[in-house]
């Protein structure tokens, strides 16, 4: 390419100055050649001399400019005219537009990298993600509390690993009678990764990446502890992250003076946080809180007569 600018340049060059000398190339040799008139030594160049320069400066531009830009010249009766490159097909620009930038692929670089270090060292990327000093203890979180959110988020939670294959099943069977989604299939395991580490795109490289977190979680946290976790990182709404500032912004208390009721209400918050806040939505609150103690009751953590004056004494407050 250098060669040919060079060579183009020199052309150009040629040119001028077989212009400057009195050939004029570009005019043919029928017409009769009209003697230029001798400028005398020190005075300004004639008005002929600098159109003639201009001309050639503009010329040895165009000549850059077609080999630096791909836009070729072509003579026409009017003087010259630009046509551009022929454009590239859908399949070039389908090639071209998958080929990732220097920083594009650098930065693709760094996320598998940091996925990969993630679960290869699970323990160190968690505890650097999470605050403990600002966590409630497992011991000052009620019981009730507790069986709550496994009641209502993954009942069978005691029995399964990081992942819950008859929970899935059944969230299928219940979706497709429904007609639309009315249960998850996430463990509280994967629920709790996802709110660490990840975000709330939908997509299959993502379910796969919760799934091997959710795995090392259970393998190196027992399930109290990641309980313990679960309920100090996820959000409860009107800008609280964990039990212990959620309990302050909707009762005014610590964790540990909730009653069944306030539990029972606080259980109910993760799964659709802005919908059942009882302080924007108090009916729709009140409502999530009787289903929350309909399943403990279900499941045998709270008689149906605790809950049914549980929710008759929120009524009465």
């Amino acid at each position: 390419m250098k060669k040919l600018l060079l060579i183009l340049l020199i052309l150009a060059g040629a040119v001028y100055w077989g212009m400057s000398e009195g050939n004029d190339i570009s005019k043919g040799v029928d017409k009769p050649r009209t003697p230029k008139a001798v400028a005398a030594k020190g005075s300004a160049p004639s008005q002929e001399q600098k159109s003639e320069k201009d001309g050639m400066v503009e010329l040895i531009k165009d000549i850059s400019n077609t080999i630096f830009n791909g836009i070729s010249k072509e003579a026409t009766p009017a003087g010259t005219a630009e046509t551009a490159a022929p454009k590239s097909t859908d399949k070039e620009k389908n090639i071209s537009e998958k080929i990732p930038t220097r920083q594009e692929a650098a930065a693709e670089v760094e996320s598998l990298q940091q996925k990969w270090n993630n679960v290869a060292h699970f323990t160190t990327a968690l505890e650097s993600r999470i605050d403990r000093k600002k966590f409630v203890p497992g011991d000052q979180i009620p019981d009730l509390l507790k069986k709550g959110i496994v009641a209502t988020e993954d009942r069978r939670y005691y029995d399964h690993g990081a992942i819950d294959l008859i929970g899935v099943g059944r969230a299928i069977i219940t979706n497709a009678i429904a007609g639309h989604t009315m249960e998850g299939g996430s463990t509280i395991a994967q629920q709790t990764v996802k709110n660490i580490f990840l975000s709330n795109e939908r997509t299959m490289e993502r379910k796969v990446e919760e799934l091997a977190l959710a795995m090392q979680l259970e393998k190196y946290y027992s399930k109290d502890q990641i309980l313990e976790i679960y309920l100090n990182t996820i959000y409860f709404g009107h800008g609280a992250y964990g039990v212990g500032p959620a309990s302050r912004t909707y009762f005014g208390k610590e964790p540990k003076d909730l009653d069944l009721s306030q539990c029972a209400m606080l259980a109910g918050l993760p799964q659709a946080p802005s919908a059942y806040d009882p302080l924007d939505h108090p009916q729709e609150g009140a409502k999530r809180m009787t289903m929350v103690l309909a399943l403990m009751a279900q499941e045998g953590y709270i008689t149906p007569e605790q809950a049914a004056q549980s929710a008759l004494n929120l009524w009465l407050k």
